[in-house]
Order: C-alpha cells, then structure tokens, then sequence
C-alpha cells in the first residue's frame, strides 16, 4: 500500500501491457501461417503472492492469466503460448529496482537472488521445454517455492500464517 500508485502502473507497464502489445503485432502474422510459438517469461511469484512484492505479483498473475485464455484463444491457429515461471535467478536486476516511492533505488542484491539460478541454465531449460509439450512451467523453483505451491492447493490457510509471518519478519528488520 506504501507504492506510488505510478510505480505500481509502470510494473504493470512492463510486466503485462509490454508483452500484450508485442502479441498483438505479432500473432496476426501468426494466425495467417497458422504456425507459431509465444514464450512469455512470467514467475513463481505469479502463481502465490509474495510480501513486499504486491505489484510485481500481480503483474505476473496477469501474465498468468492472460496466457491462460490466450492459449485456448490460439490453439485452433497452430499457435502454442508457454509460460515459464521462474524462481529466483542470479541476476542484478534487484540493483536497479526502484523503491515504492519511484525514485529510490534498491541497491543491493538479496540472498536469495545471489543465491538463485544461472541465468544461462534457465534460458536453456524455458528454451529446451517450450520446444516440447510443456505449455506452463517451472524452472529454477527452490524446495520452499515447491512447498508453497503445495501449501497453496492443499492447505491454504497454513500457506497464509507463513506468508504473514514472513512479513512481520522482513517488517522487523526494516
């Protein structure tokens, strides 16, 4: 609730309305071939919501959701839509990342980053498994992430005391 509502717009911006408008460009062409492949990089994160990362969970639903009803939308073209939701990837993306406010830059890389997938390692495997069958996938998902998955389907309300309590911890060390 603490993000400007401009920053939460720009995520959206990025995250959803950028790959919706390359898709529009380009699956006309696509229908008329009646052949083609769109690959859609979404996140773990948008499949359960995480604390502190409101507006970028939300923009990856979206892209969850999204692809979902495209899929079906395309399928009768020729025309697979894969989603792959990734876990946390060794990147410095976390470095450039703006603050809720929209002007302050994070700066500094989370454990959890540094310690994530090589970014080489995943783009083989989104590339490897949207050659096959697989249309919504994971890749690079720690044990805690596949937990939280399983939580979220068969025990919910246990998934929702650990999500809080994992805000009231970051809540602390702030």
């Amino acid at each position: 609730l603490d993000t400007a509502m401009d920053v939460d717009e720009k995520v959206m911006q990025i995250n959803f309305f950028a790959g919706t408008i390359l898709a529009k460009g380009i699956v006309p062409g696509m229908v008329d071939r009646r052949y083609g492949k769109i690959i859609w990089i979404s996140s773990v994160q948008g499949l359960f919501g995480i604390p502190n990362r409101t507006s970028y969970s939300a923009s990856k639903f979206a892209v969850q959701g999204y692809c979902e009803a495209l899929r079906s939308e395309l399928a009768p073209s020729g025309i697979t839509v894969h989603v792959a939701s990734p876990g946390y990837i060794n990147t410095n993306l976390s470095q450039s990342a703006v603050m809720g406010d929209g002007k302050t830059l994070y700066g500094k890389t989370d454990a959890t980053t540094a310690g994530g997938a090589d970014p080489n390692d995943v783009a083989i495997d989104v590339l490897t498994r949207s050659s096959g069958e697989s249309k919504d996938f994971m890749t690079a998902i720690s044990i805690s992430a596949r937990v939280a998955l399983w939580l979220k389907f068969f025990a919910p309300s246990v998934l929702h005391k650990l999500l809080v309590k994992r805000f009231l911890n970051s809540e602390e060390q702030e």
